[in-house]
C-alpha cells in the first residue's frame, strides 16, 4: 500500500480569522497557497481537546443509547459521548461520560481508535474511540436534559443493526466504533 500522497507538502496559511458563531461554536476563516499555487479559502469549526465515545459491552450485551439529535429533530440510537474537558485524558473523559450518561463506570478500558475524525474538512474534532468492559452501577450528575435510555442488544442483534439496510442505527460514528468493537471481541 502506498501511503505517500499523506506526505504532499502543506499548503501554506497566508491568513486566518475568527468569527465566533454562536456560544458553542467558532469559525475559523483560512486564505491557503497550494503547492501548485492555487489559492482558496477554507472554513473549518474550531475547538475544544476532542472528543470520546465509549463502547459498554457487559460480555453478553452492547448498551446502546437513545437521546434527542437536534440536528434531525428527532431521537437517534448510538453510543455514550462528550467532550473531554480540560485537566482530563481521553481515557479520564470516557469513564466521567459512562457514568453521567448511563450510571455505569468500566474497569477496563481498550483504545479501539485513537485519532478517528467525523468531516475533516470543516470540522476540527478528533474522537477517541474505547471499548469499556467490566461495567459497574456509578452515577454521576452529567448535563443531559433528560435521562438517556438504554438498549441492551446482543452480538447477534448489534449485527442486525449494523448490516440492515434500515436499521434504525444510523449514525456513523457509533457504527465505526460498534464495529471495531466487535472486531475486537472477535465477533466479526
Amino acid at each position: 500500500m502506498d501511503l505517500s500522497a499523506l506526505l504532499h507538502p502543506l499548503p501554506e496559511v497566508t491568513r486566518r480569522k475568527r468569527f465566533k458563531a454562536s456560544r458553542i461554536f467558532t469559525v475559523e476563516e483560512m486564505d491557503l497557497k497550494f503547492s501548485n499555487g492555487t489559492l482558496a479559502t477554507y472554513e473549518k469549526i474550531v475547538g475544544g481537546r476532542g472528543a470520546v465515545m465509549a463502547v459498554p459491552f457487559d460480555g453478553q450485551y452492547f448498551y446502546l443509547s437513545v437521546e434527542y439529535a437536534g440536528g434531525l429533530e428527532s431521537y437517534q440510537l448510538g453510543l455514550v459521548k462528550g467532550k473531554v474537558d480540560s485537566g482530563e485524558t481521553p481515557e479520564q473523559a470516557v469513564v466521567r461520560e459512562l457514568s453521567e450518561e448511563i450510571s455505569f463506570s468500566a474497569r477496563k478500558v481498550t483504545p479501539l481508535k485513537l485519532g478517528m475524525t467525523v468531516a475533516p474538512g470543516m470540522l476540527e474534532l478528533t474522537m477517541y474511540v474505547y471499548l469499556c468492559e467490566d461495567l459497574y452501577p456509578c452515577k454521576q450528575e452529567g448535563d443531559e436534559p433528560e435521562p438517556i435510555e438504554i438498549v441492551k442488544v446482543t452480538v447477534q442483534e448489534l449485527k442486525e443493526l449494523l448490516f440492515s439496510e434500515d436499521s434504525p442505527l444510523k449514525e456513523a460514528r457509533s457504527i465505526a466504533a460498534l464495529t471495531l468493537a466487535m472486531h475486537k471481541i472477535g465477533a466479526l
